[in-house]
C-alpha cells in the first residue's frame, strides 16, 4: 500500500526572466525616448528586476514582448503609468534640503515681496518639479504658515507639486505618511500640522490646501511649457538620472518656467556646469541656487 506523504509541497518559484543585452538595449533606448532617464550599462540588473515583476504579471515571456506593448499595445497608456512608476526611483522625507529651505525663507521670499510691492496682492508661486510623494512640497507649505505669514499677512502662496510617478503622486495628494518621511521633521510642526493614525501621520487640511500635485514628465516640451510664472523651482535629485542632451533640454525649460529673478534649486550633488550660462550662481550658507536675470 503507498501512503500518502504528509510533506507539503512548495509551490514553485516563478523563475526570473533573464533580459538578453539587445532586450536591454532596445528598453533602454525607449525610456530615454520618452523621459530622458538614461540607464548606464551597469544598471541593467535594475532594469531587469524591476520590469520582470511586470512581466510575470502581465504573463508575458520576454521584455521584448513588453517593450511591444508598451509601445503598440491597445492598453499603451494604461500600463505606461505603471511602466513610469516602475522606472522610476523615489526617496525623500520632510525637511530634507534644510539650508535650501532657510535661503528660500529668509533671502528669497523677502526679495519677491519687495519686487511685487505695487503690483497689487503679493502672490509668491512654487514648482517642486519632483515633488516625489509630496513631502517637499509640505515642507514649504508649513514654512508658510509658520514663518511666512505671520510676517508677510497680505501674502499669498501657491505651491504645485508634480511628478513622472502616479503612485507616489496619488500618496502626496493623500497627505497620509509613514515614521521614514517624519524622522526629520521638528517636533512643533509634528505636533501642530499632522493628525497621527494608526502609525501613520495625516497632513492638516489647512497645509494640503496649500499645494496641489499632477503627475507630469519633465521630459515633455508640450507640458512644460505650460509650466510658467514660477517664482522658485525645486527641482531636486532628477539630473543625476539625464545625460548632457537631455540636462540641457529640462533646464532650458525650467528657466522658461521662472519669472525674471526667479531662482532654481537642484540637488547637492547636481551642477550645471557644462549644461547652462544662462543663470547667475547664488551662494547662500551651505547651499546654492541658480537666478534667473
Amino acid at each position: 500500500m503507498i501512503v500518502p506523504s504528509t510533506i507539503p509541497v512548495l509551490p514553485t518559484m516563478t523563475p526570473q526572466i533573464k533580459m538578453s543585452d539587445e532586450e536591454f538595449r532596445l528598453l533602454r533606448a525607449y525610456i530615454y525616448e520618452q523621459t530622458g532617464i538614461y540607464f548606464q550599462d551597469s544598471k541593467k540588473y535594475l532594469l531587469e528586476g524591476r520590469l520582470g515583476k511586470r512581466l510575470q504579471l502581465l504573463n508575458m515571456k520576454s521584455f521584448n514582448e513588453y517593450l511591444q506593448f508598451v509601445r503598440f499595445g491597445s492598453r499603451r497608456s494604461e500600463e505606461m503609468k505603471s511602466f513610469y512608476d516602475t522606472i522610476t526611483i523615489n526617496e525623500t522625507f520632510f525637511f530634507r534640503n534644510e539650508p535650501q529651505f532657510d535661503a528660500f525663507e529668509k533671502t528669497m521670499v523677502p526679495e519677491i515681496v519687495n519686487s511685487k510691492r505695487g503690483t497689487g496682492r503679493a502672490k509668491i508661486r512654487i514648482w517642486s518639479a519632483a515633488s516625489s510623494s509630496g513631502e517637499e512640497a509640505y515642507t514649504l507649505g508649513m514654512i508658510y504658515l509658520e514663518k511666512l505669514k505671520p510676517r508677510y499677512p497680505g501674502l499669498e502662496i501657491e505651491i504645485v507639486g508634480t511628478d513622472i510617478n502616479s503612485t507616489v503622486v496619488a500618496t502626496a495628494k493623500s497627505g497620509l505618511y509613514r515614521e521614514y518621511s517624519i524622522r526629520n521633521m521638528p517636533k512643533a510642526y509634528l505636533d501642530k500640522y499632522f493628525i497621527a493614525q494608526d502609525g501613520r501621520y495625516q497632513v492638516c487640511d489647512e497645509v494640503r490646501r496649500l499645494a496641489r500635485f499632477e503627475s507630469t514628465n519633465l521630459y515633455d516640451r508640450t507640458r512644460m511649457r505650460q509650466m510658467s510664472a514660477f517664482d522658485v523651482v525645486f527641482c531636486c535629485n532628477v539630473l543625476i538620472y539625464f545625460d548632457t542632451k537631455s540636462k540641457i533640454q529640462v533646464v532650458g525649460d525650467l528657466y522658461n518656467s521662472l519669472n525674471s529673478g526667479g531662482h532654481l534649486f537642484i540637488g547637492y550633488a547636481e551642477s550645471l556646469h557644462g549644461i547652462s550660462t544662462a543663470f547667475k550662481l547664488i551662494s547662500f550658507p551651505k547651499t546654492v541656487a541658480y537666478k534667473k536675470e
